[in-house]
């Protein structure tokens, strides 16, 4: 099967779990970051790591967008960027853009120049990310690539009490926790010192064979 091609801009905490996660699978990444420290961090997880200004067309020129399944563009807190990133990159053919948002009014923005989706990272993971499809403890996933996805979890019962850093999850279970749903709340991106309370919903980033083995440790 031939591997898919995803460029990732920004390497906020989103952007670099997404890096994190998917450097394994049957992906090829190019990264871009216009600071040389973030992208030193991700090491050799990424095809290929760029360090420059995405929303600057001649930045993207350099690169065959022809050659990519798509993109997603996690930058945070610049609206300008953003959307001068998502317009050059539709106008350029790139032919799927995944967007992140941090308001309503910014997602309609980025909707309207090009992106194909757009996602509130800060407020989606307080979102049910699909209907129930099995059970309670089964939803849609937010697909990243035909092999990994960010879904729901509900906590398996004897992880409660313990901490991310405890149960080693990324080595242990290959999954990366980008939230935590607990009551009305929402714990973006928890520390890795969290401590699991009963009846918290994970939301993991993973392949889907990893997530779906945490799945069956049910209680």
């Amino acid at each position: 099967m031939k591997r898919k091609q995803f460029m990732i801009i920004g390497l906020g905490q989103f952007g670099k779990s997404l890096v994190s996660t998917l450097h394994n699978s049957n992906v090829d990444l190019l990264v871009i970051d216009r600071d040389i420290t973030k992208l030193e961090e991700i090491g050799d997880k990424a095809s290929q790591a760029v360090c420059g200004d995405a929303s600057k067309q001649e930045v993207l020129e350099q690169f065959d967008i022809d050659s990519f399944d798509g993109a997603i563009v996690t930058i945070g807190h610049d609206t300008e960027f953003s959307v001068k990133t998502v317009m050059h990159l539709k106008e350029m053919g790139m032919p799927f853009i995944m967007a992140k948002a941090d308001t309503d009014f910014e997602g309609r923005i980025l909707t309207k120049v090009g992106a194909d989706k757009i996602i509130f990272p800060d407020r989606e993971v307080g979102y049910r990310l699909g209907k129930e499809i099995v059970s309670g403890n089964y939803y849609d996933a937010l697909d990243i690539s035909d092999t990994h996805s960010i879904t729901d979890i509900v906590l398996p019962k004897k992880w409660t009490g313990k901490s991310i850093i405890e149960l080693n999850l990324r080595k242990t279970y290959g999954i990366n926790i980008v939230g935590v749903r607990r009551q009305d709340d929402v714990i973006v991106n928890p520390t890795p010192n969290f401590v699991f309370k009963d009846e918290d919903v994970l939301i993991a980033l993973g392949s889907n064979k990893d997530i779906e083995n945490v799945r069956k440790i049910g209680d």
